[in-house]
């Protein structure tokens, strides 16, 4: 056997003997704008908690980790949208358009639509917009764009907004703001009447994968085959609880 054989020999030998290389670890975003019981932080904190990271962590325990990044929305699916820094949105509910750049798993959590205006109507409230976040989708709640100044980067900017007479109200899902709530989002803020939106039905969330991802679909079977096992197991409902109380 010649030196070279020999040498490539002994590689293939010590290769064989490496650990099999981890799976890649999987980088998800949200809005930094606080989402209760989605993801959130404490206040005086940097740790990203909430229920979206806790189920994606469960489903993806094989995996090297899973990391969670809070940013503005919009850059939040811009970001995702490419699929290379960050490869998946978290509790992002449907629409056709992030369809054709999104891959859906199934649902994982469901909100119910409510609207919130002040206690004292503003004067022709009903002619104005309704105030929103950049880069949120309306559409789940039933509003097109043009009934939406959706040009709020935060919560504490909403509500300035709202206070200032330029809109009518907001949109929220009765879980988030009862976490905002507790959180004290709006604390100093105009006391606010909730009531269930008219028409509204209850809106699924899901994870939204970029389809520029590589293995994008193999990454949504993952996700879907383990949503269903911790939901028979009651195991969504047991994390799930753990932030709504």
């Amino acid at each position: 056997m010649g030196r070279t054989s020999r040498w490539c020999g002994g590689l293939l030998m010590v290769m064989a003997m490496l650990p099999l290389p981890a799976r890649a670890a999987v980088v998800a975003c949200g809005g930094d704008n606080q989402w209760p019981p989605s993801s959130y932080r404490q206040p005086g904190s940097d740790a990203v908690q909430g229920y979206s990271p806790d189920v994606l962590r469960a489903a993806l325990a094989d995996r090297v980790g899973v990391e969670v990044r809070l940013m503005p929305f919009a850059r939040c699916l811009a970001a995702a949208e490419q699929g290379r820094q960050v490869q998946l949105v978290m509790a992002a509910s449907y629409s056709p358009e992030r369809a054709q750049r999104f891959l859906f798993t199934r649902s994982y959590l469901q909100l119910q639509p409510v609207q919130l205006t002040l206690q004292t109507p503003l004067p022709a409230a009903t002619r104005l917009p309704w105030c929103g976040l950049n880069g949120f989708n309306y559409r789940a709640f039933g509003l097109s764009p043009a009934q939406v100044d959706a040009g709020s980067a935060n919560y504490p900017d909403l509500l300035r907004k709202l206070q200032a007479g330029h809109c009518r109200g907001f949109v929220e899902y009765r879980e988030v703001w009862q976490g905002l709530q507790k959180l004290g989002v709006a604390a100093g803020a105009a006391p606010l009447a909730m009531r269930p939106l008219p028409g509204g039905s209850p809106v699924r969330v899901h994870f939204m994968i970029s389809r520029q991802m590589a293995g994008a679909e193999r990454l949504r079977e993952q996700l879907d085959r383990a949503l269903l096992r911790l939901e028979a197991g009651g195991q969504l409902q047991a994390m799930l609880a753990r932030h709504l109380h």
